[in-house]
């Protein structure tokens, strides 16, 4: 399964949470899949996002 990160407005029914001062919003589909998931920013290789899944895969980009 693949998830996109997208800037878009946020929606009545979606589910928000604060980490560190920044603000993540999902839709309720999602919010539900990615239990246990962890991102992280690679600062040493720019703009490179690592994604930890506690319950699985893991994968990068």
């Amino acid at each position: 399964m693949r998830f996109r990160l997208a800037l878009d407005e946020s929606k009545e029914y979606d589910k928000s949470l604060e980490v560190d001062g920044i603000k993540f919003v999902l839709d309720p589909f999602a919010a539900a899949l990615i239990e246990g998931i962890q991102i992280d920013y690679d600062d040493i290789v720019e703009d490179d996002f690592i994604v930890t899944n506690t319950n699985g895969y893991n994968s990068s980009c």
